[in-house]
């Protein structure tokens, strides 16, 4: 089995600032005023997946852009700061970084308040194919497919990554909801591994209701569908008629943000060690078990201690 240290995983997209600010209770309600115990600027999306993947000593790769401002020179900094490779990333002077509000209480509950990235269009430079087609695995957000300077390109580096042969994993979140649905189609039939919560299915399966649905959405590329179910815990499903399922750990609920990206860099990492399925899940439950009893996201998320100390039923979060 390799060690953690020497996993290559790669990035595509989503390089979205977080501004987490810490309140008291959600919803916002029109002139109930509140008090702000916390605001904090950390890297959000695949900066939680990287941060999470480094600190399980595997080596990250960031792919994409963000904007000549405070917000990208912040989230590039602490991701460098973490270990994580960002030589590549595209820096746009006349354009702006992806910035997320993330508005959370400390009952569990948070709501996000995007704004999309704005910039000239991306276009695929010779560095990114060799860093996609060097890597162990890649792994891409629908997300980024809300950004339309580098929706294209996203898709066009999921293919190239495939096509040498590279697995690529997409987890296409809530948001993809409002992406063209032949665009989502376009980004499934560039992945060769799927990671998405069980409301999520319906999104990118017609018709679908639930985890029974999963099934359907294996293709000629698509073998692999991972189902995050929360206190659940979570399913792993194969074209070959494989199943796994691991039922979590119960945890005490702080804040679940950043949770899904913190179980998809353990789930991957697991899986490129050539772990059992259900080895590789228990992993990836661990790791977002230990991230909702902390809160807010970036550099929140577990360390490999608290993942192993929830394994052992011994983690226990101030």
């Amino acid at each position: 089995m390799k060690p953690f240290s020497q996993l290559s995983i790669l990035s595509l997209g989503d390089l979205v600032s977080d501004l987490n600010v810490g309140i008291e209770r959600l919803p916002v309600i029109h002139q109930q005023h509140q008090l702000v115990h916390q605001v904090r600027l950390e890297p959000g999306g695949a900066g939680n997946f990287m941060l999470a993947g480094a600190r399980l000593g595997c080596q990250m790769v960031a792919l994409g852009v963000v904007g000549d401002d405070i917000y990208g020179h912040e989230m590039l900094e602490v991701l460098q700061s973490e270990g994580v490779e960002t030589k590549d990333v595209i820096r746009q002077t006349d354009g702006n970084t992806t910035l997320v509000f993330v508005l959370a209480d400390n009952h569990g509950h948070h709501v996000f308040l995007g704004q999309v990235g704005r910039g000239p269009q991306v276009a695929f430079p010779d560095s990114w194919k060799t860093a996609l087609c060097t890597a162990d695995a890649v792994h891409s957000y629908g997300y980024t497919l809300n950004e339309e300077r580098l929706a294209a390109t996203l898709l066009a580096g999921m293919e190239y990554a495939l096509g040498c042969g590279r697995p690529v994993f997409f987890d296409p979140g809530p948001h993809v909801a409002t992406v063209p649905f032949e665009t989502r189609r376009m980004a499934l039939q560039r992945c060769s591994g799927l990671i998405l919560t069980e409301e999520e299915i319906p999104l990118v399966l017609p018709g679908a209701e639930g985890l029974d649905d999963a099934p359907a959405l294996f293709s000629d590329t698509l073998r692999l569908v991972v189902v995050k179910r929360g206190a659940a815990g979570s399913v792993a499903l194969t074209a070959q008629g494989e199943r796994a399922e691991h039922p979590g750990f119960p945890v005490p609920l702080v804040d679940s943000t950043a949770a899904g990206d913190s179980f998809a860099a353990a789930f991957i990492a697991g899986w490129l060690q050539e772990r059992p399925l259900v080895d590789a899940l228990a992993m990836a439950n661990a790791m977002g078990a230990a991230k909702v009893q902390k809160p807010g996201s970036g550099r929140q998320v577990p360390t490999l201690a608290e993942m192993q100390a929830v394994l052992n039923g011994t983690l226990q979060v101030d």
